[in-house]
């Protein structure tokens, strides 16, 4: 390395050695200062010195960014940190991970809670992709309608009825900066929605909270939120209470009114009712019976359920399979719509309702009905096992789980004979038809 009082003008004279890659000139004022020349004429400062017995080298800048008095301030103040023991290097790199933390900090502060949001959406459903994930550790498609729902600004047109949608009740917490979401907020967020909707501000809270939690684990996220934001007792004190169903069923006694009434539905609606009534199933496992599932000739329906991912198998019940094979099979739906986009029925909420009315009875919800099949099995004195099995619950005990498994023949006995026991109290008049032979035609 050459040694030489760098000037301006002797920086404009440096070339490289020929029949090599680069020189390197030494500033003979300013220790460590040095200036790389290569071939190509691209001239630019270095700072060269001992550091634990090893050579380290930095590249300060090109000439024409560093005038030589910058340059020569540069590599002083490096030559000092370098007697200090400490690497430039390492305390450049510290230095930039402080500056990008910061302004990570700064820009996540200003970051909208729908971004992250969405974010977790995206998430959820990528998750939902993956069959291997149990499906109690992933969401159903349900449940993510359910958020989509509950965090939609509203003003659109009704789909049913006049008017418009009304603002979830998740969309305003959206609306503010992840910083701003404090305790407060959220206990304020959460009176203002109990007041109109109590049900929808405790799912609401619900969901959030998940979501908080979420972002809480996420480093993108974690380091401008109150994590213990959703944690807060005052603010748990405000979130209505899940309200018992224990009235959303219906009684023995209102069996005959209720048949009376649903029979003065459509055939289709008519029969999904009784459907879900027959069997406690749920109303989506039931909408979304197509024809492949019900099997006439060995009395079956195989139900898609959320607790197993293959399904479950149920008895098809006689008088049940009288209903379903008078339906029109317009599609692949069992209950299939003529005005439905998906071709099956969506919302029976509003024809029930009416029926109810008709009846006189009291408000029961669709889900209501299912209440009503655990209910009334006890007056046939159905074991609870086979009512959890036919209704699709996860069993429940050790032998249930791991040792029981009944075959189809003994549920129908004990479905057939509570079908028979609630058509007889519902005043319905129903005669089995006998088994016969028949002469199938090849086709």
């Amino acid at each position: 390395m050459r040694r030489d009082n760098f000037t301006a003008r002797s920086i404009a004279c440096f070339q490289c050695e020929s029949g090599i890659e680069q020189t390197i000139f030494s500033d003979a004022k300013t220790p460590g200062l040095g200036l790389r020349v290569t071939k190509s004429g691209n001239k630019s400062y270095i700072f060269e010195t001992k550091l634990n017995g090893k050579t380290l080298r930095i590249t300060i800048g090109s000439i024409q960014a560093w005038p030589l008095s910058k340059a020569q301030a540069e590599a002083a103040r490096l030559k000092v940190l370098v007697d200090q023991g400490i690497d430039p290097r390492q305390q450049a790199a510290e230095q930039r991970e402080k500056a990008e933390a910061a302004q990570a900090l700064a820009k996540s502060k200003e970051a909208l809670v729908i971004d992250a949001w969405n974010a977790y959406l995206t998430y959820q459903k990528d998750k939902m992709q993956h069959t291997h994930i149990e499906r109690g550790k992933r969401w159903g498609a349900r449940h993510l309608r359910d958020h989509e729902n509950l965090s939609q600004a509203g003003g659109e047109p009704k789909k049913r009825g006049k008017g418009l949608t009304a603002q979830s009740v998740l969309y305003p917490l959206l609306q503010l900066r992840m910083a701003d979401i404090n305790a407060k907020v959220l206990k304020e967020w959460q009176r203002k929605e109990a007041e109109t909707r109590a049900n929808n501000a405790r799912q609401g809270f619900e969901m959030f909270r998940a979501f908080w939690r979420w972002c809480a684990s996420r480093s993108e996220y974690n380091v401008a939120i109150d994590p213990q934001a959703v944690e807060c007792k005052d603010l748990r004190d405000e979130v209505p209470s899940r309200k018992s169903k224990q009235f959303d069923v219906l009684q023995r006694s209102h069996l005959s009114a209720w048949f009376a009434a649903n029979r003065t539905l459509s055939p289709v609606i008519s029969a999904y009712l009784q459907a879900l009534l027959l069997t406690g199933a749920r109303r989506e496992e039931m909408a979304g019976i197509m024809w492949q599932d019900v099997d006439f000739q060995w009395n079956s329906i195989w139900v898609k359920d959320k607790v197993h991912e293959e399904g479950r198998k149920i008895p098809l019940t006689p008088y049940l399979a009288s209903l379903l094979i008078a339906l029109p099979r317009r599609n692949q739906w069992v209950f299939s719509s003529i005005s439905a986009a998906n071709g099956r029925i969506t919302e029976p909420r509003i024809p029930h309702n009416r029926a109810l009315s008709i009846a006189g009875l009291p408000p029961v919800t669709l889900h209501g009905l299912r209440r009503t099949f655990a209910s009334l099995a006890e007056w046939v004195e159905m074991p609870r096992g086979i009512v959890a099995q036919i209704m699709g619950h996860a069993p429940s005990a050790t032998a249930e789980r791991h040792y029981i498994n009944r075959p189809l023949e003994l549920l129908a006995i004990w479905h057939e004979k509570y079908e028979a026991w609630l058509l007889q109290e519902a005043g319905v008049n129903f005669e089995p038809a006998k088994a016969s032979l028949r002469v199938i035609t090849p086709t």
